[in-house]
């Protein structure tokens, strides 16, 4: 009999937001899809978040997870920045949270420890271990395949070690 576990993992960001989709079954873990939600700088901010709340919503609908992870904001010095994150991040939740999920959040520090060990790995080992861990062959295709991508598959797959 199957546990299977479906978790849909979030990296939020205005530009662009990460999103991945991976399961859990007994003690294997596997890939199912990951892409990126892109906006447009020259849409208004309403727009923007409308179109990644619509995203996000639709993902969920889609795969009907039954988890659902996003990482907690990282503030810089940067207001100006970390407004616009938060700002996304929050259209994110509030899609996720609109289809009745309690969403688990993780600190960038300690997905990155998750997936490498360390809590200090650059993107690239992000990349490189998700790869591994899930089997993903590379695809050349850099609309799908890309650091936000693959940071979402790391949030998910920190809480698809979680069962």
């Amino acid at each position: 009999m199957s546990n299977r576990k479906i978790i849909l993992g979030i990296d939020p960001g205005l530009v662009k937001t990460g999103w991945g989709v991976v399961y859990r079954d007994g003690s294997e873990v596997g890939y199912i899809n990951c892409g990126v939600i892109r906006t447009k700088a020259e849409d208004t901010m309403e727009t923007r978040l409308c179109h990644i709340f619509d995203k996000i919503s639709a993902l969920v609908n889609e795969y009907k997870p039954d988890a659902v992870a996003m990482e907690e904001v990282f503030i810089n010095k940067n207001f100006a920045s970390s407004e616009k994150l938060i700002m996304a991040r929050t259209s994110a939740f509030l899609a996720i949270a609109k289809h009745g999920y309690n969403i688990d959040q993780y600190k960038p520090n300690a997905i990155k420890k998750n997936i490498t060990g360390s809590g200090h790995a650059s993107k690239e080992q992000i990349y490189t271990f998700v790869r591994k861990i899930l089997k993903i062959e590379v695809i050349n295709d850099t609309k799908i395949h890309t650091f936000d991508s693959f940071d979402a598959l790391a949030i998910a797959l920190s809480r698809a070690f979680r069962y």
